[in-house]
């Protein structure tokens, strides 16, 4: 594969982080982190990790799927944008609630047998979240993102065109990854303060719940155009 490619592919998922629908949630998933982080410091940093690493593994695999441009896998999720954006929407809300009802109900996340499986009874939710926020990025990384499916379409295998967008994915996925080692510090520096964590929480929650309403009622892309028409004017991102 041309390096050169390689490297554009990597870089352009890098500067996907700065897209206008991107950064508004990042207060929400450094919420959504400390709510399933439990335990010391050593614990919080490896389940926020491992949460991280689910929640990049859901939007490879749709990234992924969409560099397979011959595939019917690539043609469903293309052809069908309007209802995954409503049922991302749905699951995003949840997301949030449940988040929003752990600080509001602690013993919610700690009690029967589904919750001991997974040890704070949202790290289930990590990759189809990662998934969920993948479909919703699509308008708003629209030409980063056309740009690497049209150099991902015109590689000589389709193998290759997947492994683009595996770097591209990659790319953006080191951001999430570097935030989710900041959690158990946000977590410590976040006890000085009386009821720290539950408004981090309950923040994160309102956040994803916001978000999940408005794809709902198809209002999140007309709300981020003035800032894509911004983002446009500026000439950012650069590739």
């Amino acid at each position: 594969m041309n390096l050169v490619n390689v490297g554009i592919a990597f870089g352009a998922g890098i500067v996907s982080i700065t897209s206008p629908c991107t950064l508004p949630l990042l207060p929400g998933y450094v919420g959504f982190l400390s709510g399933l982080s439990t335990g010391d410091m050593a614990m919080q940093r490896r389940r926020a990790f491992l949460a991280a690493m689910l929640f990049v593994a859901g939007f490879t695999a749709v990234f992924a799927a969409l560099g397979a441009t011959a595939t019917a896998v690539a043609g469903l999720l293309l052809g069908n944008r309007p209802l995954l954006y409503h049922i991302a929407g749905g699951f995003i809300a949840i997301v949030g609630a449940v988040l929003l009802a752990s600080s509001r109900l602690p013993t919610f996340m700690r009690s029967g047998g589904w919750s001991h499986r997974f040890r704070g009874g949202q790290l289930w939710s990590a990759a189809p979240l990662g998934a969920a926020f993948a479909i919703t990025w699509t308008p708003c990384i629209g030409p980063v993102l056309a740009g690497i499916l049209a150099l991902s379409a015109a590689t000589s295998t389709e193998g290759e065109g997947i492994l683009l967008m595996v770097l591209y994915s990659l790319g953006l996925a080191l951001p999430f990854l570097a935030l989710s080692l900041s959690v158990a510090r946000v977590h410590s520096w976040l006890r000085h303060f009386r009821r720290g964590m539950a408004a981090l929480r309950v923040s994160a929650g309102v956040v994803l719940i916001a978000m999940g309403v408005l794809l709902l009622t198809d209002r999140w892309v007309p709300l981020m155009a003035p800032l894509l028409r911004l983002y446009a004017k500026a000439q950012w991102p650069p590739v």
